[in-house]
């Protein structure tokens, strides 16, 4: 795990790792000036900023992590530093470990928002992969999401039970949603609750109400409203009122079926 600050660029390595060996052989060999602070830190500062590159260069690509969510950006901006000394601490497996919480919050009908108890680059970019299209950008530790496609929800049931990611143990909190019914949703449920988000209303309201909010949406939302303005925001409109159309129709269908 490689990061840095203004004073140093840190390599956490384990201590029975084949990659610390190599890394302790290279700094002997390359680095005249190292110093031990301790049985766990190792400090390299050396003029030649060279030879920090590439050893930074080579442990980042080194470390199992990085095949899959190597961030190339994220390497620009660790070796931009390289001029400061490199710090290597040498840990336990069990030290590596690293606890988030992650508190999950709707915003309205369609965005979701994930909020991270402190910033990391490997959570940051896993969730970013995982809701693919889904994910809409990123604020401080704050990952905002939109919701509204139905195989959402079933990326949010397949992240809720990834507890542990590279060298991450996730722990989550959902305030908006009540936990005991939210985890044993059937697909159905969740398409169904989504429904009733985009109708602006909770599931379970009088039928009559989420008719009276799908009428004022769908009036607001037709695309005539817009005929002769511009080409993309006519598009947006017709898919959002196609979107609320297919919700209410779901909600009414699922209605009669109760009924019947």
């Amino acid at each position: 795990m490689i990061s840095y600050c203004d004073k140093y660029v840190q390599i956490k390595l384990f201590q029975d790792s084949k990659i610390l060996s190599k890394v302790l052989a290279y700094a002997e060999k390359h680095f005249s000036r190292n110093y031990r602070l301790s049985s766990s830190i190792l400090i390299l500062d050396d003029g030649e900023i060279i030879k920090k590159n590439y050893l930074i260069n080579w442990c980042y690509h080194a470390m199992s992590y990085a095949d899959a969510y190597a961030d190339q950006q994220y390497l620009k901006e660790v070796l931009a530093h390289s001029h400061l000394p490199i710090r290597i601490k040498m840990v336990k497996s069990s030290d590596l470990l690293e606890k988030i919480s992650v508190k999950i919050q709707m915003l309205g009908a369609y965005r979701i928002v994930l909020t991270l108890s402190k910033r990391n680059r490997v959570a940051e970019r896993y969730i970013k992969a995982m809701f693919g299209e889904h994910y809409i950008g990123m604020s401080q530790n704050e990952i905002y999401l939109q919701s509204n496609n139905e195989y959402f929800w079933e990326k949010i049931m397949h992240f809720l039970g990834n507890k542990i990611i590279h060298n991450i143990v996730l722990t989550f909190e959902y305030s908006d949603f009540n936990a005991d019914d939210f985890s044993f949703l059937t697909a159905e449920e969740r398409v169904l609750r989504q429904c009733y988000a985009i109708l602006d209303s909770q599931f379970g309201d009088d039928f009559e109400v989420v008719k009276k909010r799908y009428l004022k949406l769908a009036k607001e939302c037709h695309p005539d409203n817009f005929y002769g303005g511009d080409d993309s925001q006519i598009l947006d409109y017709t898919t959002k009122f196609h979107e609320i159309t297919e919700a209410y129709k779901k909600i009414k269908r699922a209605g009669a079926l109760t009924y019947s």
